[in-house]
């Protein structure tokens, strides 16, 4: 490919770092239980008052171990556990903690679920709290983290729980970020589910739940080829950040991190955001949304109804590509030299350099075009290794994460080197890209019917017309553009960012989702999961009228039941929140889980921070909550709980045409005329 000497050095530069290849990390995940008195409590890892009951380590050497200690009056349990299980019975706790330190110091790198909040925490004050002397803890505790003195701590859940990670890695394969649910999506592999309180579970029940956790959160590294070790390690050598900050941190640190370090590299001083904003100004265009800084991205008025065979294309890399092709950065942007105020912008008064590469432009495009021209690619060869194409594909998945999140952490005014006029700039060069695309489809006899930021929704089109875009993108803008997904089906409201789309295999997506909320009621959840399952069966237009009938079917089904107050269990009514501190700090605010707290409270229970509150809407008190186990099936708030189902469906139901009252108002009918 032609590039300039500058392109060509920056990219051996990154290839240089990318191209080696991955050692083997020798690595153990561990999980701890902890007894206490109460199921439905999180034991307090700032206090350590109650007893560590097990540790299981589950390692790369092969190894299955579960510490147990010994406790009076427990049962052996008749569970048969698998040969390769080794479990060690301790006489005493200080024991029990000496050897999962022992392991600490063992293993260069030690993996856990939420580590830093708890795991390692509460062994430190656990360990403290015994009369361990603090130079035998081989752990460092600070505010938010958990470091090992010998080893790398490497906490999942905050790795896990970085949406850039979530959404570009993993594709948004899992939406609830707990031990349970991201190993479930990921491995199919799910948590061991008790009902019992740690206390009561035999010995044979506490090894088996307590080293399926660090089975899962060992294995959440080492499937898919170690990728989620490899991805860490990649990050770890673009951004020159110790793996450990890399886990930890959101990709606008990795940004930064080695922003920072191109410009001490040059001799370059680092700008402070007052700097940058007094030489380069704000932005001069009016937000559309509310809240926003300057005008977004364009979304295409979409085209309402239900639309067979729709192809959706979308620029790969939309924002990184703009960056590098119009050389944006805070250099660049509105610069000092007479020649260049004639290289305008697209719908904004700024200009772009046309004698000096930026930085941003230079590193990100740089690292785009090593990810589309070279890694994707190779990923994809057949001729090469196994053991290499995996490489290769984890890292263009490194990669995607850091690009795709580039334009929302260089548009961020919380980032170090935030420029206005760059962010301003880049939103309308995408606007501007869009709406060309926009406008050829339509010239070529393409039907448009959706356009969001970044993606065209085409109906029907032929291979000829595709690739005919694909030239067009390629030719006058200087881009790429591809099919990213084909819908068996696609049904569009006349609200935009609200569409429902079938892929052939039958995954259903649906845009702005609110039936999958974590705190979502199961009465409400497993009726729109039902819903979901219905629409995955559709394969042509009968079949959608077919659907949309049973549609209909399943929310006036709910709603009779809510109304006749005929549910099974109250409990399929609860929302579930945990209390994130103690009762008495809610000052300023009650939210309703803390109101339903109180309630439990004065009724006598003993609440702590960690506790999961269950509770239901009610109109029988001014709290307008109770707790599930204080509550009565006369006192539910039946309006609340149908507004709530309203809410959860309505989007999808505008969707396919229909109307929440409709169906209801189609139930009061029936039942004045007692159907």
């Amino acid at each position: 490919k032609e590039c300039t000497v500058e392109e060509q050095e920056y990219a051996e530069m990154w290839a240089n770092l990318l191209e080696y290849p991955a050692p083997k990390f020798r690595r153990a995940a561990i999980d701890i239980e902890v007894y206490s008195p109460l199921s439905t409590r999180v034991p307090d890892s700032r206090e350590g008052a109650c007893p560590v009951i097990a540790c299981s380590v589950y390692s790369s050497d092969g190894e299955k171990r579960v510490l147990i200690l010994k406790r009076e009056g427990m049962r052996e349990g008749n569970h048969h556990l698998a040969a390769d299980i080794e479990v060690e019975y301790c006489e005493t706790e200080e024991e029990l903690l000496k050897r999962v330190f022992d392991v600490l110091c063992d293993y260069p790198f030690i993996l856990t679920f939420n580590g830093d909040d708890f795991d390692l925490r509460y062994l430190v004050h656990r360990a403290y709290n015994l009369g361990f002397n603090k130079k035998n803890i081989p752990i460092n505790i600070g505010k938010r983290v958990c470091l090992l003195r010998y080893g790398i701590h490497i906490d999942l859940y905050k790795f896990f729980f970085n949406r850039s990670i979530q959404i570009y890695a993993y594709g948004g394969r899992y939406k609830d970020v707990s031990l349970g649910d991201v190993g479930n999506a990921l491995l199919g592999v799910e948590k061991i589910h008790i009902e019992k309180t740690f206390g009561d579970l035999n010995y044979s029940e506490l090894v088996e739940y307590c080293l399926r956790d660090s089975e899962i959160t060992f294995k959440l590294t080492s499937f898919e080829d170690d990728s989620a070790m490899k991805l860490i390690l990649v990050l770890a050598r673009i951004s020159s950040m110790p793996m450990e900050d890399v886990s930890r941190q959101g990709v606008s640190r990795w940004i930064r991190n080695f922003m920072h370090r191109e410009h001490r590299k040059r001799n370059m001083l680092i700008p402070n955001a007052e700097d940058i904003l007094t030489k380069k100004g704000k932005t001069t265009s009016t937000a559309v949304i509310k809240g926003k800084k300057y005008k977004g991205a364009i979304v295409v008025e979409p085209t309402p109804g239900v639309h067979f065979n729709v192809a959706v294309m979308d620029f790969p890399s939309l924002y990184p590509s703009i960056i590098k092709v119009w050389n944006l950065g805070y250099q660049s942007i509105c610069c000092s030299h007479p020649n260049c105020k004639g290289h305008m912008i697209p719908d904004t008064p700024h200009w772009v350099c046309t004698e000096k590469r930026a930085l941003e432009s230079l590193l990100i495009g740089s690292l785009r075009d090593l990810r589309v021209l070279w890694y994707k690619s190779r990923a994809k060869d057949k001729t090469l290794s196994a053991e290499l194409r995996s490489w290769y594909n984890i890292t263009q998945g490194a990669l995607k994460v850091i690009l795709n999140a580039s334009y929302g952490v260089f548009g961020a005014d919380s980032f170090d080197l935030y420029c206005p006029p760059v962010a301003e700039a880049t939103a309308a060069i995408g606007r501007y890209s869009i709406t060309q695309i926009l406008n050829y489809a339509k010239s070529v006899g393409i039907q448009v019917l959706y356009g969001d930021t970044d993606s065209l929704f085409l109906k029907n089109p032929s291979k000829e017309q595709i690739e005919e875009v694909m030239r067009y993108t390629e030719h006058e803008l200087n881009m790429g553009i591809d099919v990213d997904k084909v819908y068996r089906y696609a049904v569009f409201s006349s609200r935009k960012k609200n569409y429902l789309g079938v892929l052939e295999n039958g995954t259903v997506d649906v845009k702005g989702l609110t039936g999958k909320k974590k705190h979502t009621p199961t009465f409400i959840k497993d009726a729109f999961n039902t819903m979901k399952d219905r629409l995955a069966k559709v394969k042509n237009p009968e079949d959608f009228e077919k659907a949309r009938k049973d549609i209909a079917n399943i929310v006036r089904d709910r709603y009779n039941i809510l109304k006749r107050r005929e549910w099974g269990d109250i409990s399929e009514l609860a929302f579930h929140v945990v209390l994130g501190d103690e009762v008495a700090s809610y000052t300023k605010t009650t939210p309703q889980h803390v109101k339903a707290a109180k309630i439990l409270q004065a009724s006598g229970k003993e609440l702590r921070a960690g506790d999961l509150i269950s509770f239901v809407k009610v109109n029988s008190n001014k709290d307008r909550v109770k707790p599930v186990e204080l509550s009565s099936r006369n006192e539910v708030d039946v309006d609340k709980y149908i507004a709530y189902l309203q809410s959860t469906f309505d989007q999808v139901l505008d969707a396919l045409g229909l109307n929440f009252e409709e169906i209801i108002g189609l139930t009061r009918l029936e039942s004045f005329l007692g159907a």
